[in-house]
């Protein structure tokens, strides 16, 4: 089964407004995001939903740390299941 590659900081394309964000809010664009950008909508809304989660759950980081594992987890799977 193939794997969906990660975009480099080379590549153009919708996605380049939101990597920009990314290296503003976090320093760095994660490989998560880069593999994401093959749909800069998609990306987009995961980037936002998890920013949104972070400024709410910012006071309690054993709750913060349990978000990201839950949107990164799908990303960890080495095969479709479906």
């Amino acid at each position: 089964m193939g794997r969906i590659s990660a975009l480099n900081d080379k590549a153009k394309g919708g996605h380049e407004d939101s990597f920009e964000v990314s290296r503003k809010r976090w320093g760095s664009v994660p490989n998560f995001y880069r593999t994401l950008a093959h749909s800069p909508k998609a990306l987009h809304h995961i980037m936002e939903l998890s920013y949104e989660l972070r400024k709410r759950w910012r006071e309690d980081p054993e709750r913060l740390r349990l978000m990201q594992l839950a949107i990164v987890k799908p990303s960890m799977m080495n095969q479709c299941l479906i």
